[in-house]
């Protein structure tokens, strides 16, 4: 299969980018099914039931807190190599993400840039629209595109941490035991009716994985998705994970390794909009 075909395969299927996240990252699908550390066998926990508020103001803290989140991390930049697994087989590329954070998760604005061989991806929210651009020329996105895009976002392990901004709801569905990992298991609802479960480290308190659904295409199940964040690290007074793999229905589909991350520089939210597009291709961060 040529490699111009394998691409344009890949932006037919949903993406993923996560902020982390990547979570974006243009049409990829993230998904789901890593195993920390070899396989072994989970276990359910048998254990008294926990506030999932608390799980979630434990996780908060490790990423360094509420001050982290919304001082330190008000706007950021994250530079990735990315490997995405398409039925044509490997591409290696880069990707850029771009956010302006907002008092509440679907307002943050947000930009994501994939540079792969043959192909230049841009996908963006403006705070109103979402708009895209391949190969330098203007794109209008598809609704898989676009919900792709705002799912990647929604579904992200920051959810969980702004929670209580975004008035979502959370459940404790148990505890569980991969290998000497002891997880707790939170499932958190947003207001616009978004289910998402995260299993956080009781150890670390960091999310290490995400599992959610979205609609497959028609007559066919919905596609399951699952995360793996590791590699966590300290930057600028605040935490996050390096590296991320996303799997679709227990397939490994995308290997993301930040090489470089910043936050709270000088951006202007004009580089969001279309007509800025040209200035933000130029700006230097």
């Amino acid at each position: 299969m040529s490699l111009e075909r394998s691409t344009n395969i890949y932006l037919r299927q949903p993406f993923h980018i996560s902020w982390i996240g990547l979570a974006v990252i243009l049409s990829l699908g993230w998904s789901a099914a890593a195993q920390e550390k070899g396989q072994g066998q989970e276990k359910q926990g048998q254990e008294k039931k926990m506030r999932p508020e608390d799980v979630a103001e434990r996780a908060l803290l490790s990423y360094g807190g509420r001050g982290a989140l919304y001082a330190v991390q008000r706007n950021g930049v994250y530079r990735a190599n990315v490997r995405l697994t398409t039925p044509g087989g490997v591409l290696e590329g880069r990707s850029v993400m771009k956010f302006i954070r907002k008092p509440k998760l679907v307002e943050d604005l947000m930009t994501i840039e994939l540079d792969l061989p043959d192909l230049k991806y841009t996908i963006t929210f403006d705070g109103k629209d979402v708009w895209a651009t391949q190969n330098t020329q203007p794109h209008t996105p598809s609704e898989q595109e676009i919900r792709s895009f705002r799912g990647a976002h929604d579904h992200h392990y920051e959810s969980l941490l702004r929670y209580k901004e975004n008035e979502s709801k959370l459940e404790y569905l148990g505890s569980k035991k991969i290998g000497t990992l002891d997880l707790d298991i939170i499932e958190l609802t947003s207001p616009q009716g978004v289910k998402t479960t995260y299993e956080v480290s009781r150890r670390t308190g960091h999310v290490l994985y995400v599992n959610y659904d979205e609609p497959g295409a028609a007559n066919s199940p919905a596609v399951k998705y699952r995360l793996y964040f590791k590699d966590f690290r300290v930057i600028q007074n605040s935490v996050i994970p390096y590296e991320v793999q996303v799997y679709q229905d227990g397939r490994l589909i995308e290997e993301r390794k930040v090489v470089e991350a910043a936050f709270n520089v000088q951006m202007d939210e004009k580089i969001f909009k279309a007509e800025g597009a040209a200035k933000a291709g130029e700006a230097k961060f």
